[in-house]
């Protein structure tokens, strides 16, 4: 019991310490791709040691809402991060059903996100709160037919049953887990506010959706924010990866050199993706997502229907 749960810890520390790296990485090739140097690899730790040390200031209409918001926003993805099937050992929090826990954590950290944005009373990080509320409506649904929809066939129920159940040894399911994986990768890109649903470099006031939400943060609320932000997109990314089978070989060299592979596979495509592509208009990002989500439908009845 005592070495489960420190295997657990050891996870989750192994999560927080490479989320930044991750993000990094993504940074590094987008430079590369469009012929610049570029910020080191390490920066992302450079910007939230920065952040760490800065005084925070906080608005004089903001209530308490706006200083436990980061706070939670935190501890949620900290949480998020403890059930996630990385390594060859349990998660820290794993029991049956814990699919729907995991959605909704990611939703509560959304929730206290967009109070505090209209805590402060701005009409502008109001205009984000409303369109980050608009555009979850949408995102949700894809979850839960993606992941949900190998659950169904798995017939599990925890996160890590559900992708250790993933056997990549007939065509037909490999083609499923594949569309799968296509979903996710959407709904990650909406969820981290990536090019083309939002630009996270951006700070124009037509095409902002995540970053004006969090504009009159700063110090130790920014880093909180900011590291948040870091470890939701290594989470999905782990969620991303872990459709291909990492963490259930027997030799835990191969299991960690697909992952690692995983990894930098998905960090080029996340580059290449917002580097060709443009900023989708606001009207166009629902239809972006019911797309997904028809994917995530299709998939299932016709894997349901041929198997």
């Amino acid at each position: 019991m005592v070495v489960d749960i420190l295997q657990g810890v050891i996870s989750v520390f192994i999560l927080l310490g490479f989320a930044p790296l991750f993000a990094g990485l993504i940074n590094k090739q987008k430079a590369k791709l469009t012929g610049r140097i570029g910020a080191p690899v390490f920066q992302p730790f450079y910007d939230l040691k920065k952040l760490f040390k800065k005084e925070t200031i906080n608005a004089s209409t903001a209530s308490f809402i706006s200083r436990i918001s980061p706070i939670i926003n935190f501890i949620t993805f900290i949480i998020a991060a403890a059930m996630l099937p990385v390594g060859f050992w349990k998660p820290l929090i794993s029991f049956n059903g814990d699919i729907i826990l995991f959605a909704y954590i990611l939703g509560l950290s959304r929730f206290f996100q967009i109070l505090a944005a209209m805590d402060i009373g701005s009409s502008f990080e109001g205009m984000g709160a409303a369109r980050e509320a608009t555009f979850a409506l949408f995102a949700e649904p894809i979850f839960f037919f993606t992941i949900g929809s190998i659950s169904f066939i798995s017939g599990y129920t925890s996160l890590f049953d559900i992708y250790h159940s993933i056997e990549l040894n007939n065509i037909s399911y490999e083609v499923f887990i594949v569309i799968c994986s296509i979903s996710v990768f959407m709904l990650a890109v909406t969820e981290c506010s990536r090019m083309p649903v939002d630009d996270p470099n951006t700070h124009l006031e037509l095409t902002m959706i995540h970053e004006v939400m969090i504009l009159d943060n700063s110090g130790i609320d920014l880093f909180l924010y900011q590291y948040s932000s870091y470890i939701k997109l290594f989470i999905y990314a782990v969620l991303e990866i872990s459709f291909f089978y990492p963490f259930s070989q027997k030799s835990y060299l191969i299991g960690i050199l697909i992952f690692m592979v995983g990894a930098f596979v998905l960090s080029f495509s996340l580059a290449v993706v917002e580097t060709i592509t443009s900023r989708y208009k606001m009207k166009n990002i629902p239809l972006y997502l019911l797309f997904a989500t028809a994917i995530g439908i299709l998939n299932l009845l016709i894997y349901t229907f041929t198997k």
